[in-house]
């Protein structure tokens, strides 16, 4: 009787070993759900409210490395390196003055993973109308991007403009 329970302890543990190996997202699949969560987050629809600009910023800081280096292409405004908290108050701003915001990647391609450093490109579309004079602007570009693992999670701590897409 206890040969058995052991053998079905046994058997049990191993399934759920195997389970738990199977369903666990890859660190490629949380990288990838990264850009997909930094797309929803950074994005804001014109009924988005004051009260809702301010509790996404948290959400925001939280997808971030403590330093967190953007290499901008033409518009060399934003390119430098920042805290986290900094690039919240940017990025507060930002929504802040806009009536709507949209970002997306696209073609994202994970270049390499190696323990706790993550390489990927994507192609960045970022939009945006402004509440005071309401120019819609338009931005698309290739970028690298490198993300950090820390504390488990996977943060972005680098972007680098690489090339303007065209026709965009």
């Amino acid at each position: 009787m206890k040969k058995r329970i052991g053998i079905f302890l046994l058997i049990s543990f191993a399934v759920a070993l195997l389970l738990f190996w199977l369903f666990y997202p890859s660190d490629e699949e949380q990288i990838l759900a990264r850009f997909e969560e930094l797309s929803d987050i950074a994005s804001k629809s014109g009924a988005a409210s004051t009260i809702a600009d301010a509790l996404v910023l948290e959400d925001f800081r939280d997808l971030f490395a403590p330093q967190v280096s953007l290499r901008t292409g033409g518009t060399a405004r934003h390119s430098d390196e920042y805290t986290d908290r900094e690039l919240v108050q940017l990025y507060g701003r930002i929504r802040l003055q806009s009536k709507r915001l949209s970002l997306r990647f696209e073609n994202i391609e994970i270049l390499s993973v190696v323990e706790t450093d993550a390489t990927t490109t994507a192609d960045v579309h970022a939009e945006g109308t402004d509440n005071i004079r309401d120019p819609h602007r338009v931005e698309s570009f290739h970028a690298q991007i490198d993300l950090r693992k820390i504390d488990g999670d996977w943060k972005f701590r680098q972007f680098i403009y690489i090339e303007s897409l065209p026709g965009k």
